[in-house]
C-alpha cells in the first residue's frame, strides 16, 4: 500500500481560528479523505504553534502561566477541528515532549556540522509575525507582511547558515518544478534565491517561553525554526524510526502563501544540512477576503466558524453537520484552491439553494419519492444499462480523479455536478410517471438514478462527509472505497429509509450574518485625515535601499519630502510629473536616514501595486474629500 504524508501549517494558539484558518485544514482534510478512498495509507498532521513572545507577553497580559494559557487555546483549536470533522490522524503541539526533544536534537546537530553559530543581531524585528528583517524589507516603516509596527533590536543569536545552501537550493528547484506550487509561488521563490540569501537568527535571548538551546540554556531557540521541525517530529522522528522512515518525505505540505518564504526557502536548507529528503511538494494558497476586506483578527472582521455554521443551520433548518458540509462545499467550489477568494452571504446563499437544494437534494428527494410511489422504496434489479448515462458518469469520473490528484478541488466537484445536471435531465427525458408500474423500463430508471446518486456521493464523500455518510447508509453502502466506483455494485432489494429534504430550500433573498467590525471608523476621525492632490516635482533612490524611493512634492504653496516603498514598482524617472493622493497631516517619521512628511496612497496586494492618481487636471494642492 502506498503512503501518503499531508500536513497543513501548525497555527498560532493566540489567533482564533477564521473561515481562512478552517478553510486550510479543510482542504487538508479534504485531500487526505480522498487518498484514503483511493487506498493510500495516508498519515494527516495539523496541530498549534504555541513558542513565542507575543504569547508568553499575552499571558503575562491575562495573568496566567504561558503552559497554562496554551493548553487551554490549543483545546479550543482541536475542538474547532473535531467538530468539523478534520481527519487528523495527529494534532501537534510544538510543547509536546517528542517536539523539544526533536528541536533540541536538529539544533545540535546543525551546529556540531557547523551551520549554526554565535553572532550579533541588529535589526528590525516584527512580533506579530515573528520575524526578522532588513531596513530594505519595512515599507513606510511597517511590516511588509501584516503592515505591523516592528522594533528595533540588538542581540546576541545563533545563526543559521542559510546562504550556503543558496546554490544547491536553486539546483533543487530547477530539477523539481512540483516542489512548490502553484507556479507564481515557485517564480517567486526562484527570485528570491537567485536575489541572494542571507544566513538567519535562530535564537533569542529577550524571551524565555520556547525550547530552550541545548548548550545554552540563556538563549531560546527561534520559534520558526521550532515551529517547522512539527513535521518530522509528528510521525516518530524522536520515539519510532520505522514510523518516520515509513512516511517521511512528507508528500505535501498546505501552507497559506504569507509563510512560502520560510517553508520553500528555510526548511529546506534545515533539512540539506541535516541530511534529510526534501517534501515532495508544498503547495500555498491563497486568503479568503470577506466581502471584499481581507479577514484579519487584527481588523476584526472574522467569521467564527463554529457561530458561522451554528446560526446558518438555524437560518436553513437543518443539522449543524449539514450545515458544517454546506461550508465545507462552499469554500471547495467557489474558489480553485490556491487563488484567493471572497467570501459573501450572496453567493454562499445562491451555492446552498442552487447546487445544494436545487441540484443534489432535489435529486434524492425525487429520485426516493419515485421509488416509494413505485416500487415501496426497494432498489429494483436492472436488466439493461442506459449506455449513454454510463459513458457520462464513467468519463467525469475518470476527469475527477485527475483533477483531484492536482489538488483542484473546485474542478472536481464541477465534475460531479455534470452528472447530478445529467442525472436531473434524465429524469426529464426518461419521464418516469408515464411508464407502467413495476414495467422494465421503470425498474431501470429507477436503478440508474440510484445508482448514480450513489457513486456521486462517493465521490463527495472527501467533501461532505457528514451527508455522504448518511446517504451512503441508506443505501446500505458504507464503509466504501474507489473499488466501490464501479458502476452496478448497487445491490438489488435494499429497503431506502425515507428522509426529510436534506437541503431544505431558504425562501430569502439575502441573510446577514453578522460580523463585528473594529476596523469601522467614525467620519469624524475620517475627516481628521488631509487628503491633498500632489505633484511629483523630483525622484531619486534611497541609498542602500532596494524599495524606498525618496520624492520631492509640490503641493503649489509648498514643496516637502515623502519617502515611499515603491522602488519595486516604479522608477524615479517615470514619478516625475504625476499629480498623486498623498496625506498631508501625517507626522514625520525617518526612513533609512531621510525625513518622510506625509504618505502617498496606493494600492497593493503580493505582487503588484499602483499609486492612486488624479486623472483629471485638477490644481497641486486641491483637498479631496
Amino acid at each position: 500500500m502506498d503512503k501518503f504524508y499531508i500536513t497543513t501549517a501548525i497555527y498560532y494558539v493566540n489567533d482564533t481560528a477564521h473561515i481562512g484558518s478552517i478553510s486550510e485544514v479543510i482542504a487538508t482534510d479534504i485531500i487526505a479523505r480522498y487518498k484514503r478512498l483511493k487506498g493510500f495509507d495516508v498519515f494527516f498532521s495539523t496541530g498549534t504553534d504555541e513558542h513565542s513572545q507575543k504569547i508568553e507577553n499575552r499571558a503575562i497580559k491575562e495573568g496566567i502561566e504561558p503552559q497554562k494559557f496554551v493548553d487551554r487555546e490549543a483545546s479550543i483549536w482541536k475542538n474547532t477541528f473535531d467538530k468539523f470533522k478534520i481527519s487528523y490522524d495527529r494534532f501537534i503541539r510544538t510543547s509536546d515532549v517528542d517536539h523539544i526533544k526533536v528541536v533540541q536534537d536538529f539544533f545540535k546537530k546543525l551546529y556540531e556540522k557547523g551551520d549554526i553559530y554565535p553572532g550579533k543581531y541588529e535589526g528590525w524585528y516584527c512580533v506579530r509575525d515573528e520575524t526578522f528583517l532588513k531596513d530594505s524589507d519595512l515599507i513606510e516603516g511597517k511590516c511588509p507582511y501584516c503592515g505591523g509596527e516592528v522594533q528595533k533590536i540588538k542581540e546576541e543569536n545563533y545563526f543559521f547558515r542559510l546562504s550556503r545552501y543558496q546554490k544547491t537550493l536553486l539546483k533543487y528547484y530547477k530539477e523539481h518544478k512540483e516542489f512548490l506550487r502553484p507556479e507564481s509561488r515557485y517564480n517567486e521563490i526562484v527570485n528570491l534565491i537567485k536575489s541572494g540569501l542571507q544566513d538567519v537568527s535562530v535564537s533569542r535571548k529577550s524571551f524565555k517561553f520556547g525550547i530552550p538551546v541545548p548548550f545554552d540554556e540563556a538563549q531560546t531557540i527561534y520559534v520558526w525554526f521550532d515551529a517547522l521541525i512539527n513535521y518530522v517530529t509528528s510521525i516518530g522522528f524522536y520515539d519510532n524510526k520505522d514510523k518516520f522512515e515509513k512516511y517521511w518525505p512528507a508528500d505535501l505540505h498546505i501552507i497559506g502563501k504569507d509563510i512560502t518564504r520560510f517553508h520553500g526557502i528555510v526548511w529546506p536548507a534545515m533539512l540539506l544540512s541535516y541530511g534529510l529528503p526534501l517534501p515532495i511538494t508544498i503547495f500555498a494558497h491563497g486568503f479568503w477576503n470577506l466581502e471584499g476586506a481581507r479577514m484579519s483578527k487584527s481588523l476584526g472582521n472574522v467569521v467564527h466558524p463554529d457561530d458561522f455554521v451554528n446560526k446558518f443551520s438555524e437560518v436553513a433548518q437543518i443539522s449543524e453537520d449539514i450545515s458544517i458540509d454546506t461550508l465545507r462545499y462552499y469554500l471547495s467550489r467557489e474558489i480553485n484552491f490556491g487563488q484567493d477568494g471572497d467570501f459573501k452571504m450572496e453567493t454562499y446563499l445562491k451555492r446552498y439553494n442552487s447546487d445544494l437544494a436545487n441540484d443534489y437534494g432535489n435529486l434524492i428527494n425525487r429520485t426516493i419519492t419515485m421509488l416509494y410511489k413505485y416500487n415501496d422504496g426497494v432498489v429494483p434489479s436492472r436488466t439493461s444499462d442506459d449506455k449513454e448515462i454510463v459513458k457520462l458518469i464513467e468519463g467525469k469520473k475518470s476527469t475527477y480523479i485527475k483533477e483531484m490528484d492536482e489538488f483542484n478541488l473546485s474542478f472536481a466537484l464541477d465534475e460531479i455536478w455534470k452528472i447530478i445536471s445529467s442525472l436531473n435531465n434524465y429524469i426529464q427525458r426518461k419521464e418516469p410517471w408515464k411508464l407502467k408500474k413495476e414495467s422494465t423500463d421503470l425498474n431501470n430508471i429507477l436503478y440508474h438514478l440510484i445508482e448514480g446518486i450513489r457513486i456521486t456521493t462517493i465521490l463527495l464523500l472527501p467533501f461532505m462527509p457528514f451527508t455522504g455518510e448518511m446517504i451512503l447508509k441508506l443505501l446500505d453502502s458504507f464503509p466504501v472505497d474507489f473499488k466501490d466506483l464501479e458502476w452496478g455494485a448497487l445491490k438489488s432489494g435494499i429497503n431506502v429509509q425515507k428522509i426529510s429534504p436534506i437541503f431544505p430550500r431558504i425562501e430569502k433573498d439575502k441573510i446577514e450574518i453578522k460580523v463585528d467590525r473594529k476596523d469601522l471608523i467614525s467620519y469624524k476621525d475620517f475627516n481628521k485625515l488631509d487628503l491633498r492632490v500632489a505633484e511629483v516635482i523630483k525622484a531619486e533612490k534611497v541609498e542602500n535601499s532596494e524599495k524606498l524611493i525618496k520624492i520631492e512634492i509640490s503641493l503649489g504653496i509648498e514643496e516637502r519630502t515623502i519617502v515611499a516603498g515603491i522602488g519595486k514598482f516604479y522608477s524615479p524617472e517615470e514619478l516625475i510629473g504625476m499629480k498623486i493622493v498623498i496625506i498631508n497631516n501625517l507626522e514625520t517619521k525617518e526612513l533609512m536616514g531621510v525625513k518622510s512628511d506625509g504618505m502617498l496612497l496606493a494600492a497593493s496586494n503580493d505582487t503588484e501595486l499602483s499609486l492612486i492618481i488624479v486623472d483629471r487636471d485638477i490644481k497641486t494642492g486641491t483637498k479631496i474629500s
